[in-house]
Order: structure tokens, then sequence, then C-alpha cells
């Protein structure tokens, strides 16, 4: 999905806002289980075209406990920035020097991994947002009890913590080991 640009970049002030509602789809590793559903908006800052928006979808995930994909509901917040001289110059043929590529918060890779010529990737941008914004560590439930192989090794039933509490029960002064377990 494309948002083309050309109208805002003519006119300073201007933006353009468009519903996004798109079937599941795969994005690189990315495998939406809920159609794409929010909205996007370009907006002509004079120097810089802002880019905005929200969407909702269901994502795969793989719980960071028991290993086990489980679908997760994410709601994103879609945000960029490009100087209005990048499209321009993009247009005319020619290139930005280090001193303006250096007062953009995106370099001209990033740039152009979202931005070619005079429209927008909107699929990329909200790969990006989906990868910037889920939990690095996804749970499948708060509950979860992880592998059931993990069960061998909880401390009250492996036998090697037994010397350590021991330890800890002679050294009263010592802080309680389980109030940092929290």
């Amino acid at each position: 999905m494309y948002l083309d640009l050309t109208d805002i970049l003519r006119s300073p002030g201007s933006s353009v806002e468009k519903p996004i509602a798109l079937a599941p789809v795969m994005l690189d590793d990315i495998e939406l289980k809920a159609p794409l559903k929010g909205w996007i908006k370009a907006t002509n800052a004079r120097h810089n075209v802002v880019i905005s928006g929200q969407v909702s979808t269901t994502i795969m995930q793989d719980c960071g406990r028991c290993l086990e994909p489980f679908e997760q509901p994410i709601e994103v917040e879609l945000e960029a920035v490009a100087p209005v001289r990048y499209f321009l110059s993009r247009l005319n043929g020619t290139i930005e020097s280090d001193e303006d590529e250096t007062q953009n918060e995106l370099t001209a890779d990033e740039l152009a991994a979202l931005f070619d010529a005079h429209t927008l990737d909107v699929l990329e941008l909200i790969r990006q947002a989906i990868v910037l914004q889920t939990p690095i560590a996804p749970l499948c439930n708060e509950d979860c009890a992880g592998l059931p192989e993990a069960a061998d090794f909880q401390e009250e039933h492996d036998a090697r913590w037994n010397a350590l509490s021991e330890w800890q029960r002679n050294h009263p002064t010592l802080p309680d080991a389980s109030a940092h377990n929290n």
C-alpha cells in the first residue's frame, strides 16, 4: 500500500488522511492474523513532511517462557518525518550534502526505505512500527509456567539451593535473598 504525497508536497500546510483497512498479510517475518485497521495522515509542515497514524491488528508471537506461538492483539502508533527537500532532491536528481543529512533525524537510507520519489510505503512504516513497539519477551499469559522441563530447576525443587539456604540461616545479618526475587 502506498500513499501519494504529490499534492501535499506542492502546498505547505496541506495534509491528506486515509483510512487503512487491509486483509491479513505477512510483513517479512511478522505474521498478521487479523485485518489491519486504522488511519494514516501526511502533513506538509513547510520544511518537513510529518506522517502520523495508528493501526491495530493481531500478530503471531512466540511466548518468552513456554516458546509456544500465540496471537497477540496490538495497536501501534505510526510516526515518520522527512524533510521536504529530500523529495525535491529526488525529483530533481540531486543529492543532499552531508551537512543537510546530519540535520535530519533519519538518514538518507532510512528515508529511502519508507519513501520513493513522492510516495510513502505504508506497509513498511507499519512493519517498522510493529517491530519497534512489540514486547521483546512476550508472554502468552501472565501466569505462564514456562517450559515443562523448567520445573525441575525451581528453587524449591533443586537440592543445590539447600546449602545456600543453610548458609543464609547461619548469617541472619545478611538481607533476605527472597526479597530480591520479586
